[in-house]
């Protein structure tokens, strides 16, 4: 069983700033978030665990996990270039998206996040079939993660914001920046998001 779990809340969150590659902390909401999802997921022994390396991410992770935590540069936010820090208005998310297109304006190209994302997949499912594995990463990075082991819905827009909803994980209501759910993975298939 594969466990997804998004970085817990930031002031950038929670002020709607476009947070890529910038590295921020979690505020006290996010680490009572953390806190929350790791007495969700107290049960479950976990065979591994992999998490982006940025400090968001890492301070859930810690929160959540006790054991060895395997950072991998995979799994870190797509890079908004210099949209990052702006505020997550339809305008500015139309011109990030386009910059992503490409890779202009100091924005990573969709393509090249899209590999990385599907090349830490091709290693769980490679190296992780029939574990417990967890992963604490961001929020586009579950979706593409969530797309490759479960295919891409019919009404697939990735630039329409969405909420990575919760999971049978847990009994609790888990806060929208701090969300869990089990992926089993079915017969990986490469990804055609655009």
């Amino acid at each position: 069983m594969i466990y997804l779990v998004r970085q817990a809340e930031t002031d950038w969150n929670l002020f709607r700033r476009a947070n890529g590659v910038t590295d921020t902390f979690l505020n006290q909401t996010g680490i009572a978030q953390a806190k929350l999802q790791a007495e969700n997921l107290r049960n479950v022994n976990f065979d591994a665990c992999f998490c982006s390396p940025q400090t968001r991410a890492r301070q859930t992770c810690e929160i959540i996990y006790q054991g060895p935590i395997a950072f991998d540069d995979r799994l870190v936010e797509i890079n908004c270039g210099e949209f990052e820090g702006k505020e997550e208005t339809a305008e500015t998310m139309k011109l990030v998206w386009q910059a992503f297109m490409t890779g202009d304006k100091g924005t990573v190209s969709f393509k090249d996040f899209m590999k990385r994302s599907c090349d830490f997949c091709d290693m769980i499912t490679e190296h992780h079939k029939c574990k417990n594995v967890l992963i604490v990463t961001h929020a586009a990075n579950i979706r593409v993660i969530d797309y490759y082991f479960n295919g891409k819905p019919r009404d697939y827009d990735f630039m329409r914001r969405t909420v990575i909803k919760t999971a049978d994980c847990s009994r609790s209501k888990i806060n929208k920046w701090l969300n869990c759910k089990k992926v089993v993975p079915r017969c990986p298939r490469k990804l055609v998001l655009i």
